[in-house]
């Protein structure tokens, strides 16, 4: 512990601290009044409340600002479809839907023989002409 006095940032007397580098103030009434002071004067204040006490500026909706917005926005969707390749675009439902009618003309199943122990049953892959074993029917 520190043998040598500090000085009251509040009141200016000399104290002697119980914790070392951390006390500012000799006593709690002259730290509730040192922030009372800077909450006086504005300074020293978190952010958040410095803000409330500034009147709110209330921003107005406007036809030019929301076709503003539009345009910008259809300008990158447009500039994005063109830098895309085709490979990396999002699939679509419609996408989705040729997917799932070109699989069940690949996978036809194959009735003469058994499913699996597993459950699963047997199918004709037209395109590498082979006996798979797929858990759904397509």
């Amino acid at each position: 512990m520190d043998n040598y006095l500090y000085k009251c940032q509040y009141c200016g007397k000399e104290f002697r601290p119980n914790r070392r580098n951390k006390q500012k103030f000799c006593s709690n009434s002259c730290r509730v009044g040192a922030f009372n002071l800077k909450k006086e004067k504005g300074l020293g204040l978190p952010v958040n409340e410095v803000e409330k006490k500034a009147p709110l500026k209330v921003e107005k909706m406007s036809f030019a600002g929301v076709g503003n917005a539009a345009v910008g926005t259809l300008a990158v969707n447009a500039i994005t479809s063109l830098f895309t390749k085709e490979e990396d675009k999002v699939a679509t439902k419609g996408d989705m839907k040729d997917l799932l009618a070109n699989l069940k003309q690949r996978y036809q199943p194959v009735k003469n023989l058994a499913n699996r122990p597993d459950g699963t049953k047997p199918f004709f892959d037209s395109h590498t002409q082979t006996i798979v074993y797929l858990t759904k029917s397509f």
